[in-house]
């Protein structure tokens, strides 16, 4: 039978944030056909938009609380690829949500209102279902890996071989506030395999890392990275989009690089910022350099 090739990702900046509105899948009009309209959006753009995921509450026009909304959420996580683990403990869906004030220990930012800055997660793809908004902020950043690569490569050719040779990163401990080790493996930032520019990053733990392992940066490297992020937080390269109740957010990790502003929450605890997270680990969506695809990241050896 013969195929038709996946789209070409498109080499967006910020001139895609006029036509965002005209990105939303809805849900609920292409139910038979939602999971190949998710992965059209993702191999053109690296994520994907979509809105009626589950019931609504009508009263409220607000999605409804997570033990219904997660149902929905995992079939459609399924379609996708395989649903992994997002912690030592083997949590297949997380609540995103500030739990600064209730835990004694946790060091995952994610878990608190502050700023996130730009990184890649682990799996293939990362899906973000929001339950309820904060009530200011919580804007999310989005950047395209091949406009940033692109840019680069023509603008300061001689820093692409840094960004391509392999760091080690920072490995935290789950239990004790502040302990980890550096890896003893390396991995590069931007990696290209058949066609495709893909990215994994987050430059705190290239940084401990580097001082765990006795083994300093270079001048080179931190002009590197230091120029990477420049590009990464100019406007020029960056879309915006916060999530309403019932709207989700996919994003293909190794195409995209996400961050999240601050936020302020809600006095009344029942109606703070939440949010839910999937991980999946899609290979076939978009072609990836095996370095990069990291699979179920948190399996156990």
């Amino acid at each position: 039978m013969k195929t038709t090739p996946p789209p070409t990702q498109l080499n967006w900046d910020h001139k895609l944030q006029g036509a965002l509105a005209d990105l939303w899948i809805d849900a609920r009009s292409q139910a038979s056909g939602l999971e190949q309209a998710a992965i059209a959006s993702l191999q053109q753009y690296g994520f994907a938009l979509v809105r009626g995921l589950g019931p609504v509450d009508a009263d409220r026009d607000t999605a409804l609380d997570r033990e219904v909304i997660a149902p929905y959420l995992n079939r459609f996580g399924a379609k996708l690829g395989t649903i992994t683990r997002q912690n030592k403990a083997g949590s297949l869906l997380e609540d995103i949500r500030d739990f600064s004030d209730t835990d004694a220990f946790d060091n995952r930012g994610y878990r608190s209102p502050g700023e996130l800055s730009l990184h890649t997660d682990p799996p293939t793809l990362l899906v973000l279902h929001c339950l309820a908004p904060a009530r200011s902020g919580g804007e999310n950043q989005l950047v395209n890996i091949e406009a940033i690569h692109d840019h680069i490569a023509v603008q300061r050719p001689d820093l692409l071989p840094v960004l391509q040779r392999g760091f080690r990163y920072w490995e935290p401990s789950e239990t004790e506030p502040g302990a980890g080790e550096a890896s003893s493996w390396t991995r590069p930032i931007l990696m290209q395999h058949n066609g495709c520019v893909s990215c994994v990053y987050y430059r705190p733990f290239i940084e401990a890392a580097a001082q765990a392992a006795g083994e300093p940066l270079s001048a080179l490297d931190v002009q590197a990275l230091d120029y990477f992020d420049a590009l990464a937080n100019s406007p020029q390269f960056q879309i915006r989009l916060t999530l309403a109740a019932g709207e989700s957010l996919v994003l293909h990790n190794r195409a995209v690089m996400h961050a999240r502003a601050a936020y302020e929450d809600w006095p009344d605890a029942h109606r703070r910022r939440h949010l839910l997270r999937l991980w999946i680990d899609a290979p076939a969506i978009r072609p990836s350099a095996a370095e990069h695809e990291l699979g179920d990241f948190f399996a156990e050896a």
